[in-house]
C-alpha cells in the first residue's frame, strides 16, 4: 500500500469517527432538551365550584384535584361522616386553585399531578385555604413531607 492510500484511509476513518461522535452527542442533547421541556410546564390556574364526591375524590370546575399537603388519613369507616361534614361546609363553593409549581406550600416537595388528578392549593372567595380549613376541622391530615408542615396534623 502506498502512502497516499494510507493517508486517505486515515482521513476517512477520522471523518467517520467524528460523524458518529456528533450523532451521539446531538441525540443525548435532544433527549435532555425534551426532558427539560416536559418538566417545565407552567402550573395551571383554574376556578370553579367544588364537588366533594369522596374525601379523596374532589373536583373543581370539573377537574379532578388532590389538595396539596393534606390527605384523608382517618379510618375508612369515618369517611362517610367526614365527607358529609365537609360537604356542608364547602360543597358548591367557588374556588380559585393553582397547581403545584405556582407558589403553593408543596412546590418542590410534591408532583404537579397524581393519578390523573391535578395537585393544587385552592382558596375560597374569602381567600381561605381549603386544605387549611379542612385540616383545622380534623377532616384531613397534614402531610409534612409535601407541605412542609404548614397544616394541622392528626
Amino acid at each position: 500500500m502506498n502512502l497516499r492510500k494510507i493517508a486517505f484511509l486515515a482521513l476517512a476513518t477520522l471523518c467517520f469517527a467524528t460523524l458518529i461522535l456528533y450523532l451521539l452527542v446531538a441525540r443525548s442533547q435532544d433527549e435532555a432538551g425534551r426532558r427539560a421541556k416536559a418538566g417545565s410546564r407552567e402550573p395551571v390556574a383554574f376556578s370553579g365550584s367544588l364537588d366533594i364526591r369522596a374525601m379523596d375524590d374532589m373536583r373543581v370546575g370539573g377537574r379532578k384535584i388532590v389538595l396539596c399537603g393534606v390527605s384523608f388519613a382517618r379510618p375508612r369507616a369515618m369517611e362517610k361522616l367526614v365527607r358529609e361534614e365537609a360537604r356542608r361546609a364547602f360543597q358548591g363553593r367557588r374556588l380559585d386553585c393553582i397547581q403545584v409549581g405556582g407558589g403553593t406550600p408543596c412546590d418542590g416537595r410534591a408532583a404537579a399531578s397524581f393519578g390523573g388528578s391535578l395537585v393544587a392549593q385552592c382558596f375560597t372567595e374569602e381567600r381561605l385555604d381549603v386544605a387549611r380549613e379542612l385540616a383545622a376541622r380534623g377532616y384531613l391530615c397534614d402531610r409534612p413531607a409535601q407541605s412542609g408542615g404548614v397544616y394541622r396534623g392528626c
